[in-house]
C-alpha cells in the first residue's frame, strides 16, 4: 500500500472504488485463508475483489502474487497456477495455493498483486491503494487483547539545604586588639579620645590589616576546590581535574508562522535568520516594526531569535492529511510517514530537511477548535518527500512524506471523526492538519541588533555592549566585564542551518550544556576575536579569549599571555557583539511567543500570526558550586585504563547502549585475549556496527599486548507456567490479559514488563516470590499457582521447590514471550475463576 498507514474506524476506500471508481479498476476487498490439517498440506488463499474485472485481461498467474513477511520463517512460495472464479466473462475471486511443507509463524504476512516478477507496483487494472492486504496464517490462534496506557507520578523536587559560613575577621576586631595592647604598653593611654594621633594611627593600621587579612583569607580559601568561593576559582580547579562544569544553556523551540500570500511581499517572502520573536502581548500585532523593538526589548524578559532563513508560502499554513477516502481515521503513535495534499502548485514545495508541524485543530469529542488539545502537537523533520496520485482524485496532487524514527509520533493523532449532535445529523470532522512554515528559534537577543532591521543610529548605539574598564597600561592584568547587555550571555551549541544533519527535529531541540559556549565576539581594527572554552590549544598569535563568571555574576573576559593566545596591546579598542539571554527562564510554555520583529518597510508582509506550538526546552542554569565540588573529584578518580578483567567490563559499561558486561581473559597461544560479553539495553542484538563501535571505545583502555573481542551474552531461556484464579466479579479473559501485559517484556502503561531484558543482568537470578508478587499485584487476581518454573528445553532440577532459577556469572535469563520464538522464553498462563 502507498502512503501512510492509518488506523481508521470506518474504512471506505473499497466502497468508494466500487461506487465511483473507473469501471476497469478494482482492488482487493478481503482474503480468506484455508489452512490444511497439517503443515504438509497445502494452504488455499481466496482473494476477493472489490468488483469483478473482465476476462481474459484480468487473468493472473502465480508470479503476479507477491507474498512477503515472516519473522522466524521466510514467506512461503506461491503455486504458479491461480484459479479464478468467473461469472459471465468476469473474475471476482482469485484462489492462490501455497504448497505444503512450508512452515509459517505468528507474524503478519502481506499478499500483494504486482505487475510481474520483481515489480513493485500493481497492474493497471488494480488500485494501488488496495493492491495489498495484511493477514496472518495463525489468525485462529488465541490472543490476549490490547494493552492499556497509563501515567506515572513524577518525583517532587527537594529544595537544597541552606549554606552557612561563620568565618570572619574584620576591622573592628583588629582595632580592639591594638587598643587593648596600647593600654598595657602606654600608661595613661586614653582610647576614648577620637582626636588622638595614636588612635588615628591604630584605626589606619586596623584598616590595612583588615585588607591584608581578607587577601590572605582569599588566597587560602581560593587555593582549594572544597573552600573556593568565586565561580572562576571553582571552574579552574575543576578544569585541572579534567572536569568541565556546565555554565548554563539557552532554550530552543519551534516557531510557526501564518502567512497571507496576497500581501505586498507576495509568496516566498524570506524571513531572515536572527529575526527576534517576543512573548505574546495583547497590545501588539503579529508583525512588529523594528522602530518599536528597543522599547519592547527593555520591557521583555525573554527574546528568541530564529536560527535559519525561512521562505513563507501561504499554502503551507494549512496542509490537509489525505486519508484515501476513509473516515474516522487515526494516525497511530510511532508513525513515521503520512500522506499530504500538495497545494504548492510547484511554488515552495516541501523538500527533505523542511520542518513540519502535525497538530490537532479540532477536539474530536466536542467539534470545537478552542477545545483542541495543545498536547497533540508534534514537529518532525522530513527525510523523504514522494509525489503520489489517487485514482479517485486525479486532479489533486498528493505527497508521501516520511521522517526519522527519532521523530516518531508520540501519541495517537485523530485525523477525522464523527460527532453526534444533540439535534441533527451526524457531522464529519477533520480534526488534524499539518503546517509547514516552521523554523527553529533559540533564546537570546543579539546586541547590537542585526543591521537588516534598520534601527536608527541613536537607537542602535544604546544597545551596544561594551567592555569596562578600558585597556590598562602595560604590566596590569586586564579582566574587563561586559556591560550593556539585557541579561546573561547566551550559551548555545553550534548550529549550521545548511548542515544536512541532524536528521531529526528532536535532535535540533536537544541541548547539551557541555557543548554550549558563550555567544560573544570581539572586534579590533584588524579582525575578530573568538571565544574558547580554554586557551590550552591556542597559539601565541591566536586571537582567542575565555569568558569567566565574576564575583557579581557578570561575564569577565580573560585573554592570553603571549604564549597561550595573544595578549591585547595597551590602548586597544574593542567592539563587542553578542547574544544575551540564557537559563531556565527561556523554558516558556506552548503559545507563549506571539510577535515577530521585522524591518519597518516589511512590517506589512502578511504575517497574520506567530506562535511556538511546543514548549521551549533545554534552558539550563549554571551547575552550582556544590555539585562541581562533588563531581570534579569523581571525574578525576575515573580510571581510563583497563588492567584486570573487571576493568574491561567497567569500561564496556561506559559505552552507550550497554546494559551490563562481563570480561573473561583467555590465553590463545600467542597473546592474551579478553573476551567481553555484553548485554545491550532493551535486549537488542550485538550487530556488526555495535561491535565495531564498542571495540573502538575499548581501544583507548586496552593495554599493549592484549587483544579484545566482543561477544553477545549467553542467554538462558525460561519456561514459566502459571495458573491464575480471577476474582468472582472479574472477567477471566481480561484478568489473563492484564497478567500477560504485566509480565511480558513490552509491559503496559509505559512501564517495563517483569521480564523486560533490562531487569536481568549477568548472573541475576529469578526468584519465584518476586514473580508471584508481581502477578498478585495485578487488579482482579485472586490467587496464582505456579505450574512450571524451569529453564526452557531442559529437565527440571528442583527450581520450583527451591523457588529460584539461578544463572551463571556469564549467563543472562531471558523470556521474550514470542510465540514465533518459544526457544527464547515461553510464558503460559491459564486463567480460571471469575466469570
Amino acid at each position: 500500500m502507498t502512503g501512510a498507514r492509518y488506523r481508521c474506524g470506518d474504512e471506505r476506500r473499497a466502497a468508494a472504488l466500487a461506487a465511483s471508481g473507473p469501471s476497469d479498476v478494482s482492488g482487493i476487498d478481503y482474503v480468506e485463508v484455508h489452512r490444511g490439517p497439517t503443515v504438509a498440506d497445502p494452504t488455499r488463499i481466496d482473494v476477493v475483489l472489490v468488483k469483478p474485472l473482465p476476462l481474459p485481461e484480468a487473468a493472473l498467474g502465480g508470479d503476479q502474487f507477491s507474498l512477503t513477511g515472516g519473522v522466524r520463517f521466510p514467506a512461503p512460495r506461491v503455486d504458479p497456477a491461480v484459479t479464478v472464479a468467473p461469472g459471465g466473462g468476469e473474475v471476482s475471486r482469485y484462489t492462490v495455493t501455497v504448497p505444503g511443507g512450508q512452515p509459517t509463524d505468528f507474524s503478519t504476512y502481506q499478499l500483494a498483486i504486482v505487475a510481474g516478477p520483481g515489480a513493485d507496483g500493481p497492474p493497471a487494472f488494480i488500485d494501488a491503494r488496495l493492491s495489498a492486504v495484511d493477514f496472518s496464517f495463525a489468525v485462529d490462534c488465541a490472543g490476549d487483547g490490547d494493552c492499556s496506557t497509563g501515567g506515572a507520578d513524577l518525583p517532587e523536587d527537594v529544595p537544597p539545604e541552606p549554606r552557612f559560613d561563620y568565618r570572619t575577621r574584620d576591622w573592628e576586631g583588629f582595632r580592639r586588639l591594638m587598643l587593648d595592647r596600647m593600654s598595657v604598653l602606654v600608661p595613661g593611654f586614653r582610647e576614648d579620645d577620637p582626636v588622638d594621633l595614636t588612635t588615628t594611627i591604630v584605626e589606619a593600621l586596623a584598616y590595612r590589616a583588615d585588607q591584608q587579612s581578607y587577601t590572605l583569607d582569599w588566597v587560602g580559601t581560593e587555593a582549594f576546590l572544597d573552600t573556593a568561593r568565586t565561580r572562576a576559582s571553582v571552574t579552574r580547579h575543576a578544569r585541572l581535574l579534567d572536569y568541565a562544569p556546565g555554565e548554563g544553556a539557552s532554550a530552543r523551540t519551534f516557531i510557526s508562522v501564518s502567512f497571507t500570500p496576497d500581501s505586498p511581499a507576495g509568496e516566498g517572502y524570506r524571513l531572515r535568520a536572527g529575526s527576534p520573536v517576543l512573548p505574546r502581548a495583547q497590545a501588539l500585532v503579529a508583525a512588529v516594526a523594528a522602530a518599536d523593538y528597543p522599547g519592547l526589548l527593555a520591557a521583555s524578559p525573554v527574546v528568541f531569535e530564529t536560527l535559519s532563513d525561512l521562505r513563507l508560502w501561504g499554502w503551507r499554513d494549512h496542509i490537509a492529511l489525505h486519508t484515501w477516502g476513509d473516515e474516522c481515521c487515526v494516525l497511530p503513535a510511532g508513525s513515521t510517514a503520512v500522506t499530504l495534499e500538495d497545494g504548492s502548485g510547484g511554488a515552495g514545495p516541501l523538500v527533505p530537511g523542511d520542518l513540519l508541524l502535525l497538530a490537532e485543530t479540532v477536539a474530536p469529542d466536542t467539534g470545537r477548535a478552542e477545545d483542541a488539545d495543545p498536547g497533540r502537537r508534534h514537529v518532525v523533520r522530513l527525510t523523504r518527500v514522494t509525489p503520489v496520485t489517487d485514482v479517485l482524485q486525479p486532479a489533486t496532487a498528493f505527497l508521501d512524506v516520511a521522517w526519522d524514527t527519532a521523530d516518531a509520533l508520540p501519541f495517537d493523532l485523530v485525523v477525522s471523526a464523527r460527532l453526534t449532535e444533540p439535534a441533527g445529523p451526524v457531522r464529519s470532522l477533520v480534526c488534524a492538519e499539518a503546517r509547514g512554515n516552521v523554523v527553529l528559534a533559540e533564546h537570546g537577543a543579539t546586541l547590537p541588533p542585526a543591521g537588516y532591521l534598520g534601527l536608527p543610529p541613536s537607537a542602535a548605539a544604546a544597545l551596544v555592549p561594551r567592555l569596562f574598564p578600558p585597556a590598562p597600561p602595560p604590566g596590569v592584568v586586564w579582566r574587563p566585564q561586559v556591560t550593556g547587555g539585557t541579561g546573561p550571555l547566551a550559551r548555545t551549541a553550534p548550529h549550521r542551518p545548511d548542515d544536512p544533519g541532524p536528521p531529526s527535529a528532536a535532535a535540533l531541540t536537544t541541548v547539551d550544556p557541555a557543548r554550549c559556549l558563550p555567544q560573544i565576539t570581539l572586534h579590533d581594527p584588524f579582525t575578530n576575536w573568538t571565544v574558547r572554552r580554554d586557551l590550552l590549544a591556542s597559539g601565541r598569535f591566536a586571537r582567542d579569549f575565555v569568558v569567566e563568571t565574576g564575583s557579581d555574576g557578570s561575564p569577565v573576559l580573560r585573554f592570553g599571555d603571549g604564549t597561550y593566545a595573544l595578549a591585547p596591546a595597551p590602548g586597544d579598542a574593542f567592539g563587542v557583539s553578542g547574544r544575551f539571554g540564557t537559563g531556565p527562564t527561556g523554558n516558556l510554555g506552548a503559545d507563549a511567543l506571539g510577535h515577530l520583529v521585522l524591518p519597518d518597510g516589511e512590517a506589512r508582509v502578511g504575517i497574520s500570526s506567530v506562535t511556538n506550538p511546543l514548549p521551549a526546552v533545554g534552558g539550563a542554569a549554571p551547575e552550582d558550586d556544590a555539585t562541581v565540588r562533588v563531581a570534579a573529584p569523581q571525574a578525576f578518580r575515573r580510571q581510563e585504563r583497563a588492567v584486570t578483567a573487571a576493568d574491561y567490563a567497567a569500561a564496556a559499561r561506559q559505552f552507550p547502549g550497554v546494559a551490563d558486561a562481563v570480561a573473561v581473559p583467555r590465553w590463545t597461544g600467542a597473546w592474551q585475549t579478553v573476551l567481553v560479553h555484553v548485554v545491550r539495553r532493551g535486549g537488542e542484538g550485538v550487530d556488526d556496527a555495535f561491535r565495531a563501535g564498542l571495540l573502538d571505545h575499548l581501544e583507548s583502555f586496552r593495554l599493549a599486548g592484549f587483544d579484545v573481542a566482543v561477544r553477545a551474552a549467553g542467554t538462558v531461556p525460561l519456561d514459566i507456567g502459571l495458573s491464575v484464579c480471577a476474582a468472582p466479579d472479574e472477567l477471566r479473559s481480561e484478568v489473563g490479559r492484564r497478567v500477560r501485559a504485566v509480565l511480558s517484556p513490552a509491559g503496559s502503561g509505559g512501564a517495563k514488563g517483569f521480564f523486560h531484558p533490562d531487569r536481568f543482568a549477568f548472573g541475576t537470578p529469578l526468584y519465584l516470590s518476586a514473580l508471584l508478587a508481581a502477578v498478585m499485584a495485578v487488579p482482579g487476581v485472586a490467587s496464582v499457582t505456579p505450574q512450571v518454573f524451569q529453564r526452557f528445553g531442559r529437565p527440571a532440577h528442583g527450581e520450583l521447590d527451591r523457588g529460584v532459577i539461578r544463572a551463571a556469572a556469564a549467563e543472562v535469563l531471558e523470556l521474550r514471550d514470542d510465540p514465533s520464538f518459544p526457544e527464547r522464553g515461553r510464558l503460559r498462563i491459564t486463567t480460571g475463576g471469575g466469570r
